[in-house]
């Protein structure tokens, strides 16, 4: 079992049209554990709020059986 990671990503921003302002991304790299996964939205949160503080992150890790075949 392989565990994803699909990030969302707003922008707080009072000119963009909301439609326009957020955006959802999988990410292809698989993690080992749920809890690797939801350390790593920790961390890249962290590392984007404190670059733009108008940048909010949140994600969610989700689980699929992958076959060794």
């Amino acid at each position: 079992m392989k565990v994803f990671l699909i990030l969302i990503a707003c922008l707080q921003s009072t000119v963009t049209p909301l439609e326009k302002s957020c955006t959802i991304q999988p990410l292809n790299q698989p993690f080992e554990s749920v809890s690797d996964c939801v350390g790593y939205v920790q961390y890249f949160k962290s590392q984007v709020e404190s670059a733009d503080p108008n940048m909010y992150i949140t994600g969610f890790c989700t689980t699929k059986l992958v076959d060794s075949a």
